[in-house]
């Protein structure tokens, strides 16, 4: 039987080649909207998203988590989760509706009512196939998931690209969005089928809800610490203000994101399997974290030396379009550096079975968020909501290293061990900015790129002389030579 290292080893393979083509795609697109698209309708699409992401945390309850992390399942597990996901979708299709008549009687942002209505639609979609994501990634099965995300991404891509270039302006991301729900769901099926019926077991419904329940209410939080900032800059500076820091977040989180399904979506499914032995989960989640930490510094830390450049050449097509989001990009930035290394911890927690532990932290990060959020806006702008999001992502650490120390005997000095190499490289990386940042190399794609790649390069080659190259010896074993 193949090892559970071996098949991390395996399914992080699949989908680092999975999102290398979906990054590609993906990229390409966010850089060609935009171009095309103003910070407006940037705005107005995110304005929207801060009450629809609000519904969907009633959409899972945990569900999928709870499938993933059992032993064994039924039909009559199976059949539960697929009623109760669907019965809640329509219920959240209905409450979608009903927002969408209230919101314009509060907010003035053109047509967000609308955007409600359509990207409710998602609901009813995204719960027909649900449980066949559930099982592929609960089975490991990472190689027909990423078939399902590819034909997501690229449908989604492709049409936002062309409504954009009709001059569909922010509906080219409504309909791109729906288009790439719809194209999950038919392909996840097709990979992965599997017979449903609508039943309904109140045992198996219990079962599912004692572990999903502080999920669900981990995911509210979690939708506050992601969207609130959205809707505080919305109400008090306006949709271009808003735009400006979508898309900064939007960049700055791209790589937390990209970590996470390539590599965090794994770990949950395989620390399952190895939770009851102690010593192998300890250093499995240690060595996570620190190719987390190398690759989260070198590609966002890179992000953050070029993000003058980045924002004027690159998503600006070389006008000062987006330069007024630039600090609050380059925050969310070492934001993203900060996530990306915190979330292998929740993979940890997760298997262990204490989800309360996520709940509590999330509460503490969001609360403290909420009561900083309005000063940090009105004095600070969304500068100051970079830095809040921030530093309330940071209080969930001192909470999770207690866990970790007493639960799996992870101690400070471990971690500082895992995190040693990535924070010599982050100091190097910096002292390189600081020298390169007065040398003017001018502002064409090529120069840009140049740039960028004089720091991978310093990084990169600090990183293996300090390692002696075990990173580039386990590359090759995750690229199968």
């Amino acid at each position: 039987m193949e090892s559970v290292g071996k098949k991390i080893v395996k399914n992080v393979r699949y989908n680092a080649g999975a999102q290398a083509v979906i990054v590609g795609v993906q990229g390409v697109a966010s850089i060609i909207l935009a171009r095309i698209l103003t910070s407006s309708d940037y705005g107005i699409y995110a304005f929207a998203g801060v009450f629809l992401n609000f519904l969907p945390q009633f959409s899972d309850l945990g569900v999928s988590s709870a499938l993933i992390y059992r032993k064994d399942l039924d039909s009559r597990i199976l059949n539960t989760a697929y009623t109760f996901r669907n019965a809640l979708s329509v219920v959240l299709v209905i409450c979608a509706l009903l927002i969408s008549f209230f919101v314009p009687r509060f907010f003035e942002m053109k047509n967000v009512d609308w955007i409600i209505r359509l990207l409710a639609l998602n609901f009813i979609i995204n719960g027909m196939g649900f449980i066949s994501a559930a099982l592929l990634r609960r089975d490991m099965n990472f190689a027909g998931y990423n078939v399902a995300q590819l034909s997501s991404s690229v449908a989604g891509s492709v049409l936002s690209v062309a409504l954009a270039m009709m001059g569909l302006g922010y509906w080219s991301l409504v309909y791109a969005n729906l288009l790439a729900s719809l194209a999950f769901t038919i392909t996840i099926n097709r990979v992965r089928p599997v017979k449903l019926a609508l039943e309904f077991h109140r045992e198996a419904a219990r079962e599912i809800w004692h572990f999903g329940s502080h999920l669900f209410f981990s995911g509210i939080l979690i939708y506050v610490l992601f969207n609130a900032g959205n809707f505080i800059i919305g109400a008090m500076r306006g949709s271009e203000a808003l735009g400006y820091y979508s898309l900064a977040f939007n960049w700055g989180t791209k790589v937390p994101m990209l970590l996470s399904v390539t590599v965090l979506s794994v770990l949950f499914p395989a620390f399952s399997r190895i939770r009851d032995d102690v010593e192998t989960l300890k250093n499995t989640y240690l060595q996570a974290v620190q190719y987390v930490s190398l690759f989260s510094i070198m590609l966002n830390g890179t992000l953050f030396c070029i993000s003058g450049e980045f924002l004027k050449t690159i998503l600006g097509g070389g006008t000062d379009k987006w330069l007024p989001a630039l600090t609050c990009f380059r925050i969310l930035c070492l934001y993203g550096i900060f996530r990306a290394v915190l979330e292998p911890i929740g993979n940890v927690v997760m298997a262990l079975g204490n989800t309360k532990l996520l709940f509590k932290a999330n509460l503490v990060a969001s609360a403290a968020q909420v009561l900083l959020l309005y000063p940090a806006v009105f004095f600070l702008g969304i500068e100051g909501v970079a830095l809040t999001v921030f530093a309330s992502y940071i209080l969930q650490y001192p909470i999770y290293v207690r866990y970790l120390r007493r639960q799996i005997g992870i101690s400070l000095w471990d971690l500082s061990a895992a995190l040693l190499v990535p924070l010599l490289s982050a100091v190097v990386l910096a002292l390189w900015f600081l020298a390169m940042r007065h040398v003017n190399i001018g502002s064409s794609l090529y120069d840009v790129a140049l740039k960028a790649l004089s720091y991978l390069i310093i990084y990169v080659l600090f990183c293996g002389a300090a390692t002696k190259f075990r990173l580039l010896r386990d590359l090759k074993l995750l690229v199968g030579r």
